[in-house]
Parts: C-alpha cells; sequence; structure tokens
C-alpha cells in the first residue's frame, strides 16, 4: 500500500465526525495515524477531544483560517512545503457511505491506492468521484475531461516541480480546482461509478463558517457569476432551488 493521508478538514462538528467519517474510516479500518484532522485553534480542539477523547489529539493539526477557500489553501501549502507526503486524500467530515455504484465499496484501501494508480499512470494529478449518488448522473467510467471534482472526496498527487493551485472564493472552490488542475495538467481523473453518500449544506460546517444557510447562499451567486466569467467557456451558470452553481463543460479542449 502507498503512504497516504486522509486529511479532514471539521468546523463545530465534533459529533457528526465522530459518527459519521470516522466511524466510516474505522469500519474499513484506516490506520489511525494516516488521518489528519484539521481544526482551527486549539480551543476549538478542546471540544473535539471531549468527544473524540485524548488519544486521537494527536491527530489535530491547527490551521488557524476562517473560510473554507482559505482553509482549502492552507491545506494545500501545508502538505506540499511542511510534509514530505506525496499521496493526500481530502474527506470531509459528514460523509455516511462510499458506494460503488449503489453497493458499498468492499475495501477503501484499495480504492485510494487504484485512483492514485491510475492518475500517476496518465501523468495527472487531481482525482475524485462522482459527487451524486444517483445512476441518473453515474457511468462505469473513468474519464480525464473537464468533470467536476467535488471536495468532499478526492485525492491528489503532490508535485513539487509544478506551480501552486489555490483558490480565491469560499463558494464554489472545488470547481475552481478543477479548472486549475485541469488547465496545469491537462486534465482530471474521474471515477464517474463511484459516489459518496452525504447530506450537503448540512448543519455546521461550512454553514456555520457564513453564520447560518441564509448568508451562505447570498455569496453564493456572486462567487458562481464571479467563476463563470473568469474561467469563460469551461463553465455555465444554473440556478437550483438551493441558490445559484456551477456546470462544467466536459467537451472543453486546451488549445
Amino acid at each position: 500500500m502507498i503512504d497516504y493521508k486522509i486529511v479532514i478538514p471539521s468546523y463545530q462538528r465534533p459529533q457528526i465526525f465522530k459518527d459519521k467519517t470516522l466511524a466510516l474510516l474505522k469500519k474499513y479500518k484506516i490506520p489511525i495515524d494516516n488521518i489528519d484532522l484539521l481544526l482551527g485553534t486549539p480551543e476549538e480542539g478542546q471540544e473535539y477531544r471531549k468527544v473524540l477523547g485524548n488519544g486521537f489529539a494527536t491527530n489535530f493539526i491547527y490551521h488557524g483560517q476562517k473560510g473554507i477557500g482559505a482553509v482549502r489553501n492552507w491545506i494545500k501549502w501545508y502538505y506540499k512545503y511542511q510534509t514530505n507526503v506525496k499521496y493526500v486524500v481530502y474527506l470531509d467530515d459528514d460523509i455516511t457511505s462510499i458506494l460503488d455504484w449503489q453497493t458499498p465499496i468492499e475495501n477503501l484501501e484499495s480504492f485510494i491506492e487504484n485512483m492514485f494508480y491510475e492518475t500517476e499512470t496518465r501523468k495527472l494529478n487531481l482525482w475524485g468521484i462522482s459527487a451524486f449518488h444517483n445512476p441518473f448522473f453515474m457511468k462505469k467510467t473513468i474519464t480525464t475531461n473537464l468533470k467536476y471534482i467535488c471536495g468532499a472526496f478526492s485525492g491528489e498527487i503532490i508535485d513539487r516541480t509544478k506551480h501552486d493551485i489555490y483558490c480565491d472564493v469560499d463558494h464554489g472552490e472545488d470547481f475552481q480546482f478543477t479548472c486549475e488542475y485541469f488547465l496545469r495538467d491537462g486534465g482530471v481523473l474521474r471515477n464517474n461509478g463511484v459516489c459518496i453518500v452525504t447530506k450537503y449544506f448540512g448543519d455546521g460546517g461550512i454553514n456555520a463558517s457564513y453564520g447560518g444557510l441564509e448568508e451562505r447562499k447570498k455569496d453564493m451567486e456572486v462567487q458562481c457569476k464571479y467563476l463563470n466569467e473568469r474561467y469563460g467557456s469551461m463553465t455555465r451558470l444554473i440556478e437550483k432551488k438551493y441558490g445559484w452553481d456551477i456546470r462544467l463543460n466536459g467537451f472543453f479542449k486546451i488549445i
């Protein structure tokens, strides 16, 4: 098995993390030393310690940032420049299941290793899965065209010879990362037959960092329009019942 880290940013959701993502990782017998929990401050760590116990506290890493965009950027910087880690898996704190089509994957470590292998074979750096557990949006394929790499479960091969990629938005940061990695590397790898089960826009987490769901929704329109203007034909805007969103152009080619 390759040497990898599972990196989980969390904010004001210690019980959710324990009951969902941590329970899922324990189910798959992921070694505790492979898991890093990213928290804002030591004070926040005290609240998580009450729920998780002192043993897991050795896995806490404090970033001191505010806003999901700043946190994602700090994580990119930290693992590239402050560690020797090459293979990083980014995971949200509220993942209930990881499904191969509609069945839980049998071996998470084997899946992670295979995704890194498929990515490295194609000389790419970013991989992901389908964002929705709905067969209508899924296919049993692995692709390298411009498809959305959801930040809730994705992986990166850190290449310290390439230029850094950071985001400048809080909402839609994973769309921006997808576009930037595609432009830098010539593609992003996605397994379209595997998906996660999670509750987007759930309590705590990003909603809490915004001060509530309604405040987050206000920012969605601004950020999505900015991304659409910046990336042009790579994106298109859509308005859904929960707010504005982005769709990527899978036919986009780098000239």
